[in-house]
């Protein structure tokens, strides 16, 4: 199985959220989480990032000549 086959088994299977843009989009958040931000929490919302180093470096470099 490659990376994005388990990706989209993850995705498809509610094991993870759909791809979005953290730093335009925001991560999603629960109404519990949404509800105790308005009421001047700071709830955590872990993440990680999937993927390699190496595809992370490309996506910069593209980023970067786009701009």
């Amino acid at each position: 199985m490659t990376f994005e086959e388990w990706l989209e088994y993850g995705v498809k299977n509610d094991y993870c959220s759909p791809q979005f843009c953290n730093i335009h989009d925001g991560g999603p958040m629960t109404d519990a989480e949404v509800e105790l931000f308005e009421e001047g929490s700071d709830p955590c919302i872990l993440a990680v990032r999937l993927g390699c180093p190496q595809d992370w470096d490309l996506d910069a470099r593209a980023y970067k000549e786009i701009v």
